[in-house]
């Protein structure tokens, strides 16, 4: 069941809001360390930007985006690197909200696209990104590179 949104407002996450931020990542499945997800808020670089919804004085969202430079294209793209809702505040606008605030902010940084990755498993996702005008040109491959590997 979803419950009624009030106004939502997106604005630059602050250390206060880490615990919030750490609980919507696990939403996802992720268990970031709450120690790097506060160095990332307080002290990301210039490339960095860490943006939560708020809504009645508490985060219902986070989208985290990074500048990446392209040397094949002299230009730079921006990487989305997490897109979350709150799950009672889904379906209610906040991902959009969140969505059009990580395309101006990416655009702010002089990126001249914004690029994301999403599990295969994420369907509603996949709808919501195709919603909003994006497409799949390309596949996106991963390999681990541990520390103490060849």
């Amino acid at each position: 069941m979803t419950e009624e949104v009030p106004a939502v407002s997106v604005r630059r996450a602050r250390a206060t809001d880490v615990p919030a931020v750490v609980a919507l990542l696990g939403q996802l499945g992720y268990a970031p360390e709450a120690r790097w997800v506060r160095a990332w808020v307080c002290t990301g670089g210039p490339d960095d930007r860490c943006l939560v919804a708020e809504a009645a004085g508490r985060v219902v969202g986070l989208a985290h985006l990074h500048r990446v430079p392209f040397l094949t294209e002299s230009a730079y793209r921006a990487r989305l690197t997490a897109l979350v809702v709150d799950e009672p505040a889904r379906s209610q606008g906040v991902g959009a909200l969140l969505l059009a605030a990580a395309e101006r902010t990416a655009r702010d940084l002089g990126a001249t696209a914004l690029e994301l990755s999403t599990s295969n498993r994420r369907r509603r996702a996949h709808r919501f990104y195709e919603r909003h005008g994006y497409a799949q040109p390309s596949r996106h491959y991963r390999k681990a590179v541990p520390p103490d590997g060849p």
